[in-house]
């Protein structure tokens, strides 16, 4: 099999995780002041939007307002760093992302360590979709797969950049069903999708959050998410199409550093399972492709090891690395 080759970007981590003994006492008045939840993309994107949309409901479980700060860069990398090096006082926490908690490591050094990583809940989970242009002749997965395995190499699949989650499904797509397609990056979601519609690439994998509300322009061929979205109800899983490998979802979670004092983890985790109970939040997630998932801490521990093995797996199968 050949090298692929991968320019840098900043996506997912870590393969095993630890959790602190030592943590600093808490004050008994916690919280006294307002508390930052890092988000490492830029404002207005789904993750920026997912962070303020529980933020008025967990200032009012916490007695204090919970204040986004946004710290972009490295595909959400800086992020993840900014909050897992922050001062553990109780007073600075992040939204994990899978890209950059389950991967990263299998494809770079990475600033902060397995220790450093102190999960609290998840969030949201979102699955993935194969979409295609809404002239295009293939009408399912199984079209566009025979027509790879018809050409090899000749069709391409587009993704927001080297390295990123999806162009991973892509990779994960070559490796179950053992075509040969050509991979196309670009820079940014926004991009990929314009270059889908304008006909410059056959098929793209995305978050369902960022295709629903271009279904007038484009095809979806499969659902990558364990069982049918609601939201696409007639759209067949690619395990339904027979690839029950073909899994991929994109999953949020609050971390914070290693040694934040317990009790405050605790109580800030607490908050955010209450805001995604409120029925206006979780109506809202669920109308854009969300689904909201609390967990305990060692339930999203768990269950970013299982991802680390899968896509860590993946990398070394398809040999592919960054630069």
């Amino acid at each position: 099999m050949k090298k692929r080759e991968l320019l840098w970007l900043g996506l997912g981590a870590c393969a095993a995780i630890t959790l602190p003994c030592a943590r600093p006492a808490l004050a008994q008045d916690w919280p006294t002041r307002p508390i930052k939840l890092i988000v490492g993309y830029p404002p207005g994107g789904p993750v920026d939007t997912l962070a303020r949309l529980l933020l008025p409901r967990m200032g009012q479980e916490l007695g204090q307002p919970v204040i986004v700060e946004n710290r972009p860069g490295a595909a959400g990398a800086i992020g993840v760093a900014s909050t897992l090096q922050a001062e553990p006082d109780g007073y600075t926490f992040g939204v994990g992302v899978l890209g950059v908690l389950a991967i990263l490591p299998h494809l770079q050094k990475t600033s902060f360590t397995t220790a450093d990583v102190n999960y609290l809940t998840l969030l949201t989970q979102s699955p993935h979709v194969l979409v295609v242009n809404q002239d295009s002749p293939y009408r399912s997965l199984k079209d566009f797969i025979d027509a790879a395995r018809k050409e090899p190499g000749k069709l391409n699949y587009g993704s927001p950049g080297n390295g990123s989650s999806t162009h991973l499904d892509g990779e994960l797509l070559e490796q179950e069903a053992r075509i040969d397609a050509l991979h196309v990056p670009y820079k940014g979601g926004a991009a990929v999708m314009n270059a889908l519609m304008g006909n410059e690439i056959q098929m793209v994998a995305a978050e369902i959050s960022a295709v629903l509300p271009l279904l007038s322009k484009v095809r979806v061929l499969a659902v990558l998410g364990e069982r049918r979205s609601p939201q696409l109800p007639d759209v067949p899983t690619a395990a339904e199409q027979g690839f029950p490998k073909l899994v991929s979802n994109s999953v949020y979670g609050v971390i914070a550093p290693a040694k934040v004092p317990v009790a405050a983890a605790d109580r800030f985790r607490k908050a955010v399972v209450a805001a995604l109970a409120s029925k206006e939040v979780s109506d809202k997630l669920l109308s854009q492709g969300q689904t909201p998932s609390p967990s305990t801490p060692a339930a999203y521990r768990d269950y970013m090891v299982a991802e680390s093995v899968k896509w860590g797996g993946l990398i070394r199968a398809r040999q592919l690395r960054l630069e």
